[in-house]
């Protein structure tokens, strides 16, 4: 006998009602869970916090002397990594009161062994993109970023550049043939001869009015290219002439000859201390900084210009350089006072035709403040061009360390993390139709771990 149990219809019922309500209330406790979360971030977010406008502001530096210029500059060495082209010096723009991470204090225990040389690299590189990369040949034509705003003059010409400058026009009226006239393609063509030493004195004597006296306006009736170059460092070997107005785009209007490029901007102390800039150029370079003139060095000291005295600013050849510094050793002329004579092994064309590079006059700053600053470089009869700029910390030295001509590695003259490469600073003269004066590259190396002076607004 078989014994068969089944559940009554009452009790089925009973269970699916049961089953039913289970899957409500879980269903329940679902929406309310959601509910819940959804009130705390509202209060939190948008009641708690508030909502924070933002602002956004472009910065644009302001030139030291000279025309105006737009072109913005990187406010303050930060420590965010930004992913950029490094051949394109991005512009930079900030967003005020805009909520973003915000990075905890880090403590550093030096008492022991360890020195700041020792930490990681990584960390300088992160900051040099937040100041902008770039730094080869004459400059990057994109700007922003740390870096000084070159503008180039050609002072054959006039201002709209479509006829010879007043220079030109003042001799050729004088019977001295400084240009000739000739039509092409409808239009005045000149040919100019920058060569003759007149023509040479006139735009030296516009130079020193405008770089050693600190008229402004000395070079304002002359052609300028609308082309801004912006410059992070300042290295470029002995090549040709047309480099420069080839790099800013106004090689169809200006021939390679009497043309001159000024760079400008502040830059921040990275340290305080006495410092000197070392360098040379061809056919001359100058720098003032804090209003002052700090260095002239080249074939062509611009202060040595006299009326009266075509050739007396000049130091090119064995002889002329000899006897000039021969004078700044006698104290013979006194604004050269403290100028050092300097030969690098690396220079021998510069070594032998003007006496090498110049370290120039003894300056003191102070830790972040900051400073106006000039470069000129120039070229006036044509030919070979070429410049290198370095600074040095002399804080520590005696006076007969300051006064030491033997070669030691400077460090590069810098306004970011950027450091000249040799092999795209070649290419970029090749780009331009020029090459290696001599087919060497006739540059003094530097230290790679050079301080930065940070270009601001």
């Amino acid at each position: 006998m078989s014994l068969h149990i089944q559940m009554s219809d009452e009790a089925l019922r009973k269970l699916k009602r049961d089953a039913m309500m289970s899957n409500v209330v879980s269903l329940g406790v679902c929406l309310g869970m959601l509910l819940l979360f959804g009130s705390i971030l509202y209060f939190t977010v948008l009641i708690i916090q508030g909502e924070i406008p933002t602002e956004f502001i472009a910065y644009v530096p302001q030139s030291e002397d000279g025309p105006p210029t737009n072109a913005p500059v990187s406010r303050e060495l930060t420590s965010k990594s930004v992913t950029t082209n490094p051949n394109v010096t991005p512009s930079v723009i900030v967003a005020q009161n805009a909520v973003g991470p915000v990075a905890a204090p880090v403590s550093i225990d030096t008492a022991g062994d360890l020195s700041f040389d020792q930490i990681d690299m990584s960390m300088d590189m992160s900051l040099g993109d937040g100041l902008g990369t770039g730094g080869s040949g004459m400059g990057s034509g994109a700007s922003g970023g740390s870096a000084l705003e070159g503008t180039f003059y050609d002072l054959k010409l006039s201002r709209d550049g479509n006829s010879p400058s007043s220079i030109m026009r003042s001799e050729q009226d004088k019977r001295v043939a400084f240009y000739k006239v000739s039509k092409r393609n409808g239009k005045n063509t000149y040919d100019f001869n920058v060569t003759s030493a007149n023509a040479s004195y006139r735009i030296v004597e516009r130079l020193n009015n405008f770089f050693n006296k600190g008229q402004r306006d000395a070079l304002a009736p002359f052609y300028s290219s609308p082309q801004k170059l912006y410059a992070s460092s300042f290295y470029v070997p002995m090549t040709q002439a047309s480099y420069a107005p080839h790099a800013y785009q106004c090689s169809d209007v200006c021939q390679p000859a009497g043309w001159v490029c000024v760079y400008r901007g502040n830059v921040r102390a990275p340290k305080s201390g006495k410092f000197r800039f070392v360098g040379v150029g061809d056919d001359t370079l100058g720098v003032r900084f804090d209003n002052k003139v700090v260095l002239e060095a080249g074939y062509i000291i611009l202060s040595l210009w006299e009326k009266d005295n075509i050739a007396g600013y000049k130091v090119s050849g064995d002889a002329a350089a000899n006897n000039y510094w021969m004078k700044v050793r006698k104290g013979e002329l006194p604004d050269k006072n403290g100028y050092i004579q300097i030969k690098t092994p690396e220079t021998p064309t510069w070594n032998q035709e003007l006496g090498g590079l110049t370290a120039g006059k003894v300056f003191e700053v102070k830790e972040g403040e900051v400073y106006p600053i000039q470069i000129l470089v120039s070229e006036i009869p044509g030919g070979a061009f070429g410049y290198c700029l370095f600074i040095e910390d002399v804080t520590d030295m005696s006076a007969e360390q300051l006064t030491n001509t033997e070669q030691r590695q400077f460090d590069l003259f810098r306004t970011n993390f950027s450091s000249p490469d040799q092999k795209e600073i070649i290419d970029q003269l090749r780009k331009g139709g020029a090459s290696l004066y001599g087919g060497r590259f006739q540059l003094p190396p530097f230290n790679p771990d050079s301080p930065i002076w940070a270009a601001v607004p």
